[in-house]
C-alpha cells in the first residue's frame, strides 16, 4: 500500500509540477505510476485527493528545510532571514515545487484554499517563532503576530512566484536581496514596538 502511494505521490509531482493539476487525469497519472485506477481511487478517491498529498507532502519538504536552515544558525534576525530565504529560494529553484507551492493550488477548491491559508498560517508561526529568542513577544499566538507575520510570508511567496514564473531570469541574490530587505526592516521595526 505504502509502495503504490509513494508511485501515485511521485507521479502527481511531477505531472502537477510540470505539467498542471489539470493535466494530471486520473489516466495520465496511473499510467505515469504504473498501477490501475482501482488503486488510484481507493488511496486518494479524486484528482483532488492527490493534489492535496502531493501539496501537503511538499510543504513538509520546505517546512523541514527552512526549520534545518534556521536552527543551523545564531538567533539573530539577520542571520535567521539569511538562512531561511536560502533555504525557501534553494527549493523554488525547481520549477515544480514553485509551481505546487505557488499557482496550482489557487482556485481548485475550498478544502485545497483552506490547506494553502493553513500552510501560510504554519510558515508563518515559524518566521515569528525564529525570532523569540530576541523578543518572546513576537511569538505569542495572537491576532497582531499572525497578521504580521503571514503578511512578510506572503510578500516572500509573491516574489518567489514572480521569479519562478518569469523563468528564473532575476538573479537568485538580488530576489534574496529584495526580501531580506522586507524582512529584516519589518522585524526590526517590529522589535522596536515590542512592548
Amino acid at each position: 500500500m505504502a509502495e503504490r502511494r509513494k508511485a501515485f505521490v511521485d507521479a502527481g509531482f511531477e505531472l502537477i509540477g510540470t505539467e498542471g493539476y489539470r493535466a494530471a487525469t486520473v489516466r495520465a497519472v496511473c499510467k505515469h505510476a504504473g498501477y490501475t485506477d482501482r488503486y488510484f481511487y481507493q488511496l486518494f478517491g479524486s484528482t483532488e485527493g492527490l493534489l492535496l498529498a502531493v501539496y501537503s507532502q511538499v510543504s513538509e519538504q520546505l517546512k523541514q528545510a527552512l526549520v534545518t536552515a534556521m536552527d543551523g544558525t545564531d538567533a539573530s534576525i539577520e542571520a535567521r532571514s539569511e538562512a531561511g530565504l536560502r533555504a525557501f529560494f534553494r527549493f523554488m529553484r525547481d520549477p515544480r515545487n514553485a509551481r505546487i507551492m505557488i499557482s496550482e493550488v489557487l482556485g481548485v477548491s475550498d478544502e485545497i484554499t483552506a490547506l494553502y491559508m493553513r500552510t501560510v498560517v504554519e510558515f508563518a508561526g515559524l518566521l515569528m517563532a525564529a525570532t523569540a529568542s530576541l523578543e518572546p513577544s513576537l511569538a505569542e499566538p495572537n491576532e497582531d503576530n499572525a497578521i504580521f507575520g503571514q503578511s512578510l510570508i506572503g510578500a516572500v511567496i509573491y516574489a518567489a512566484g514572480a521569479w519562478a514564473m518569469g523563468g528564473y531570469r532575476q538573479p537568485e541574490e538580488s530576489v534574496i536581496a529584495g526580501c531580506r530587505s522586507i524582512l529584516i526592516g519589518a522585524l526590526t521595526q517590529r522589535l522596536k514596538e515590542a512592548p
